[in-house]
């Protein structure tokens, strides 16, 4: 059984897990795999020209196609969950989680969404022999979910490469969720995701930037007069901001919005100033040595906007670090921690 890296759960399942479990490791399987190595996004899509007059419109869907990848399920992780709140006095409540996290890549050739692993909670790290309790109870749990999905979902082999076409992409957006729920029923949510933005947004470019030594094209966006949203998704439709793209590899590695009352009273996020509003999301992603892109952050803040989204009113954002690719055999059902 090799240990292979996350196809990132949908944030929305990762953070339901997060707010529900204690120290123990949590496992969800998925037992399905790629039908074709090329996503369906990338299929029928050709280079943009980005020289002179920029192609948005062939942009986009170059960009929806960058990062429609599953490179995360190659990689283990530490992913750390913030949370801040505010009580009805107006006092600021502030909680943190991290994680390890990994997606092993069973004998069958399925990934499981995810195996957590708690180390620390608000900096205070588990007890190391807690902590290794729960990484082994999550490899035993992991080896009876493998036994399950041999009985019980034989997986067809992947076509070959060869006879894919498209353009393959270069790395994987999340995207998060956050569910509101009382005494048991669904009482309001959020959801971030770059593809939607890049969908349902016009897009006008406001300048080239340089981001990390690379050039970057930067886009200022609006939702369109006639795109619909589903209820978690609505507030796009009440908020602008900036969408960045790598000019090289054509994938979105920033967005940042603000109700567009709030955008007015920024003069620009590259010149922070005091009276500056907080974003109410925010996405960066990082490219790692490999060239593959990879969520870094990823933010939905409802405490400073909280009638912005539908029920939410508090501030989740997890960060990534930490990324290791793993290569190895082992024998053993034992799931081992990133190197830090």
């Amino acid at each position: 059984m090799r240990m292979r890296r996350p196809n990132i759960l949908s944030t929305g399942v990762l953070l339901a897990l997060l707010s529900a479990v204690p120290i123990a490791a949590q496992l969800r399987v998925d037992a399905s795999k790629r039908a074709t190595l090329i996503p369906k996004a990338c299929q029928s899509v050709v280079p943009a020209s980005i020289e002179g007059q920029v192609d948005v419109a062939a942009l986009v869907k170059e960009a929806i196609c960058k990062g429609a990848g599953d490179m995360l399920d190659e990689y283990s992780y530490l992913l750390n969950s913030s949370r801040r709140v505010k009580d009805k006095k107006g006092k600021t409540k502030e909680s943190t989680t991290t994680y390890e996290v990994f997606i092993p890549t069973l004998k069958s050739g399925t990934h499981t969404r995810g195996i957590l692993v708690v180390t620390s909670r608000d900096g205070i790290p588990v007890p190391p022999n807690e902590l290794e309790k729960e990484r082994l109870q999550a490899g035993e749990r992991l080896g009876k979910e493998e036994d399950k999905i041999a009985r019980e979902a034989p997986v067809q082999a992947e076509p070959n490469s060869d006879s894919q076409k498209g353009m393959p992409p270069l790395g994987t957006y999340n995207s998060m969720a956050i569910n509101r729920t009382a005494f048991g029923m669904r009482r309001g949510g959020a959801r971030l995701a770059i593809h939607t933005f890049l969908k349902k947004c016009d897009l006008t470019l406001a300048r080239h930037e340089q981001n990390s030594g690379r050039e970057t094209l930067v886009f200022n966006f609006g939702p369109r007069p006639d795109a619909q949203f589903n209820d978690e998704e609505k507030y796009i439709a009440q908020i602008n901001g900036e969408i960045w793209i790598d000019a090289q590899d054509r994938i979105v590695t920033r967005l940042i919005g603000w109700p567009a009352s709030a955008q007015d009273k920024n003069k620009s996020i590259n010149q922070p100033s005091a009276d500056q509003e907080p974003p109410a999301v925010y996405v960066d992603m990082m490219r790692l040595k490999e060239g593959i892109w990879l969520p870094h952050v990823v933010r939905i803040n409802g405490v400073d906007y909280p009638k912005l989204f539908d029920g939410i009113t508090e501030d989740s954002s997890s960060s990534y670090s930490n990324y290791v690719r793993f290569s190895t055999e082992i024998k053993d059902v034992k799931v081992n921690p990133p190197n830090n």
